[in-house]
């Protein structure tokens, strides 16, 4: 039996899955992180082989005569890999820890194979970064945001978490409003006060994660009537709605044009579009309900433009980003 291992790695965790040939999942296995503009390209190999050997011992458990040289062909999807030099140099790396085929995407790309089955559709994930990706029926791809967290990843948990440092910076000072932010903040980082905020949040001790995971921080004080924390979460789902609508407006747009120019008879008759939610900003109650009537609202607009949108879901994903990059690997043999 041939099998397929895929790897989702992301600024979090690396996440590996073996799937059979029948996308039957007979092993899963996690490490840290592997997007290498945090960890290094070196570390994130290293990240990803680990999450891969756990994945193997797992299967073994399910499968006693479970063999690494069954695994046929490996997928990785991988945070950051999106632009070619970034590709070319994890490529590098992960040559060295697999003796088979592999493809390379980044992560969003596998998230959307898993939710999606390879049929078209737009993912938009949202966790400790941000960003949407969507696909058309020719292959077409389609991206906004993930530009990481000094230039975009807006409304992502990270964003989130600086804004609510920010909140409690200007309370502190005076020059915002008192907020109830202060004190589980301060207690989430492990500080006690304005003074030892500073030291630590410019200190190796505070990650990134550790700054995205203020979302849950935000999202609890915003259900307990902080008007501050709901105002920071009702602002990342603005921004995440317009990262949907915006690759909507792109590939409907696209559709129209290739209608006008084919010579093939290719069609601009209204699609349905459906978007699939992934990433740990969509566990909050809110955050889902939030987008999606945002959504609705943006996917109205952009029928009331004459783009060619008949309908339009908000769906779950039918599988994860480690079985998407599994499925991808498929396609190599």
């Amino acid at each position: 039996m041939s099998y397929f291992l895929g790897i989702d790695g992301g600024g979090t965790a690396t996440r590996a899955v073996i799937l059979d040939g029948k996308r039957e999942v007979w092993g899963r296995g996690t490490a840290g992180a592997s997007a290498h503009y945090g960890v290094g390209p070196d570390i994130a190999a290293q990240n990803c082989a680990s999450a891969a050997v756990a994945a193997m011992e797992d299967a073994r458990r399910m499968s006693p005569d479970f063999d690494r040289n069954q695994i046929a062909a490996w997928g990785f999807g991988l945070a950051g890999v999106r632009r070619e030099n970034d590709h070319a140099l994890m490529s590098g790396f992960l040559s060295e820890i697999c003796n088979r085929p592999f493809s390379l995407e980044t992560d969003v790309v596998a998230a959307h194979a898993g939710a999606f089955g390879g049929q078209p559709g737009i993912v938009l994930s949202a966790g400790t970064g941000a960003i949407c990706f969507g696909a058309d029926e020719h292959g077409e791809r389609f991206y906004t945001d993930g530009w990481g967290p000094l230039i975009g990843d807006e409304g992502s948990g990270y964003w989130i978490g600086i804004e609510a440092l920010r909140t409690v910076g200007r309370s502190l000072d005076g020059r915002g409003p008192t907020t109830r932010l202060v004190s589980p903040v301060l207690a989430a980082l492990g500080v006690k006060n304005g003074e030892e905020l500073v030291p630590y949040v410019h200190s190796e001790a505070c990650s990134r994660d550790k700054i995205a995971a203020l979302a849950r921080v935000v999202f609890d004080m915003a259900d307990e009537g902080s008007s501050e924390a709901a105002d920071i979460r009702a602002r990342a789902a603005t921004f995440l709605t317009l990262s949907v609508r915006s690759v909507a407006r792109m590939m409907l747009g696209r559709r129209l044009e290739r209608a006008m120019i084919s010579e093939n008879g290719d069609s601009a008759a209204p699609i349905e579009l459906s978007i699939a939610l992934r990433g740990g900003l969509f566990e909050d109650d809110y955050m889902r309900a939030s987008l999606g009537f945002a959504v609705t609202e943006a996917m109205v607009e952009l029928k009331r433009d004459f783009l060619p949108i008949s309908s339009w879901r908000v769906v779950k994903p039918r599988h994860d980003a480690a079985v998407g990059a599994a499925i991808l690997a498929q396609l190599l043999v």
